[in-house]
């Protein structure tokens, strides 16, 4: 697990930008780095689906590392990022490249997936992505560990208030409800998932075909 020490950014100077710009190298991470990020993109959008009326469009929509346009350094300057996850409440066209916060407005809910490469800016709230964040009004941000490799307890969790990132305590069950979808989501050892209000687990990778099988016998029965 890292030091508090080590959670510190480098000392910023003119020559480094802090937080760098997302690549595309820095935000692969390992397998179970995307894994994570696909498995709550896939349960957060399955969430939606479920709550979603006859030709009615999608209550919120999740997007995965894609550029987001907009975001600032604490200085000013344009800062480039890839969020992991990052959702809207309203369907973004799937064949977009890029989001930009002067059209389509802030994401109510940003997560990142802490890898070594990212973290430190991760949970710089005072000039990492949480400041910059926070500054374009991202109701509320989560940074997941679902190794505790960075963060003993899984993850950290923040929410807005008063332009200010405050914050974001997991409930009873041990899992961060968001308050602007109707979304939690939580760890089970070192997967993530993400959980309807009723407590209902989405499935993950892996689970689909098994999940079938057992209903389909079920049903011969």
């Amino acid at each position: 697990m890292a030091s508090e020490t080590q959670l510190r950014p480098p000392p910023f100077s003119g020559a480094t930008m802090w937080p760098p710009d997302d690549t595309e190298e820095s935000i692969l991470g390992t397998d179970l780095h995307q894994m994570t990020i696909s498995n709550l993109r896939l349960g957060i959008n399955e969430l939606a689906r479920s709550r979603r009326t006859r030709d009615e469009p999608l209550p919120w929509q999740a997007l995965s590392q894609i550029t987001l346009l907009g975001c600032v350094h604490p200085d000013g300057l344009d800062f480039t990022t890839y969020p992991d996850i990052f959702v809207y409440p309203h369907p973004i066209s799937q064949n977009r490249s890029s989001v930009a916060l002067v059209t389509d407005g802030p994401s109510v809910l940003i997560i990142e997936v802490l890898s070594e490469s990212t973290y430190r800016w991760d949970l710089d709230l005072e000039r990492g992505k949480g400041y910059s964040y926070a500054q374009v009004g991202v109701r509320e941000y989560l940074a997941l560990d679902p190794t505790g490799a960075f963060v003993a307890e899984g993850g950290r969790g923040w929410r807005l208030v008063d332009g200010t990132y405050r914050p974001w305590e997991q409930d009873a069950n041990g899992r961060w409800q968001s308050e602007q979808i109707a979304v939690a989501i939580g760890l089970e050892g070192v997967l993530a998932a993400a959980y309807s209000p009723e407590g209902r687990r989405v499935l993950r990778e892996g689970e689909i075909e098994a999940e079938l099988a057992r209903r389909d016998a079920e049903l011969a029965t």
